[in-house]
């Protein structure tokens, strides 16, 4: 593990303590959400260091080698998952929690990172609420429609002209912002004295780190388990009001209010991630040399692999296991994706009905929330595949 290189850097989330270098991942693909026309430009698509350093008070961790300057803002990436039913389902029964929990009916919510638009809409259907969202890859018509949702494209104007609000909503977008802290006290600061309430969500960094790690992409600034993210929320002035896990555990969330900031006991949380970041690289770098093995096993087997996922996960697993293109295929169920090409392994991404036919026999996924899902679409199609989760 080649890490001694990287830069030192006091803890974004706490503020007190040195992060410590622990995983060098080595050169990633930077661009996981973004799907090119032609194998070519694929293949020749920027890659970036990741290496990981870790807070011993809080456990929070960041990508010590990350370069703002690499990632385009306004590149048109496609990360959408409503396109699967298992997602849709989680949005839907998160939104009625919501509405029945927090004063949504007659507030003004506030979107960062509202994508397309879905989460925000159905929550203003819902929760009698309006909004307005911002997204820099918001691709359908600006401004307010009859849901009560205004989007707009483009990142929310927090230095300018933002609107008043009652709710703020933001998802995934945290551990994409190469300053956290300064991102969280900006909007304690735009909140004023109003009583404003905050729904945040992130990937959960303790199931990450207690895992293979596929969910450490480039883009990812941060990496927050419940621990960092009490802290970071609480350091920025914000009252921590409730935390847990979602989406089987691969989703933390916090919610916090503009109400007088309290101490969070984060100790138990801290201590169960500083244990997983312990041997966290020796554990990744064995799953990916299994990986490896297993695709290059089954496909000289006969057993025709297939990845079915291309979403960020998908794609290092690729970049990992399957440079070379011993897969047989690689499918997702976004049609945005059908017939273009994942960054630095130049894999083609096909329509999950291609595979009819075709005699395969192994599918690999790499998020396990999905697997009821694509087991029913494979017996849709016909395929009696074994399913197995990376």
């Amino acid at each position: 593990m080649d890490v001694g290189a990287a830069p030192g850097r006091t803890c974004d989330a706490c503020g007190t303590a040195a992060l410590t270098p622990f995983s060098d991942f080595g050169d990633i693909p930077v661009e996981t959400g973004l799907h090119f026309a032609t194998e070519r430009e694929a293949l020749v698509s920027p890659v970036g260091r990741v290496v990981l350093g870790y807070c011993p008070e809080c456990a929070y961790v960041r990508n010590l080698a990350f370069d703002d300057a690499l990632v385009d803002p306004a590149a048109p990436t496609d990360m959408n998952l409503y396109h699967s039913p298992t997602f849709r389902a989680f949005c839907s029964e998160l939104i009625g929690d919501l509405a029945a929990r927090l004063p949504l009916a007659g507030q003004q919510v506030l979107e960062i990172g509202s994508a397309q638009g879905e989460f925000l809409r159905e929550l203003c259907q819902v929760a009698g609420c309006t909004g307005v969202g911002y997204d820099a890859s918001y691709a359908g018509p600006e401004g307010p429609d009859p849901s009560g949702a205004d989007l707009r494209r483009g990142p929310a104007p927090l230095a300018g002209d933002l609107p008043p609000f009652d709710v703020l909503v933001s998802r995934f977008v945290l551990e994409h912002v190469a300053d956290p802290f300064g991102f969280l006290a900006r909007l304690r600061t735009l909140a004023g004295d109003r009583q404003v309430v905050a729904h945040i969500q992130v990937p959960d960094a303790g199931y990450d780190l207690s895992t293979a790690g596929w969910e450490v992409i480039y883009p990812h600034v941060s990496y927050l388990n419940e621990s960092a993210l009490c802290r970071i929320a609480t350091r920025a002035g914000w009252r921590v009001e409730r935390t847990g896990a979602l989406f089987s555990g691969l989703i933390r969330y916090v919610e916090v209010s503009t109400g007088p900031v309290s101490t969070v006991d984060i100790a138990e949380a801290r201590n169960r991630q500083v244990a997983a970041i312990a041997n966290f690289d020796a554990r990744h770098h064995a799953e990916r040399e299994r990986w490896r093995e297993t695709i290059r096993r089954l496909a000289d087997d006969g057993a025709r692999p297939v990845l079915w996922g291309a979403g960020s996960r998908g794609v290092q697993l690729l970049n990992y296991a399957d440079s070379d293109r011993r897969l047989t295929a690689v499918v997702d169920v976004n049609p945005a994706k059908w017939g273009r090409y994942l960054p630095v392994t130049g894999h083609r991404v096909d329509e999950p009905a291609t595979l009819a036919g075709q005699d395969v026999r192994a599918v690999i996924i790499t998020n396990p929330v999905y697997r009821n899902e694509i087991g029913k679409a494979l017996a849709d199609l016909g395929i009696a595949a074994d399913l197995a989760v990376a």
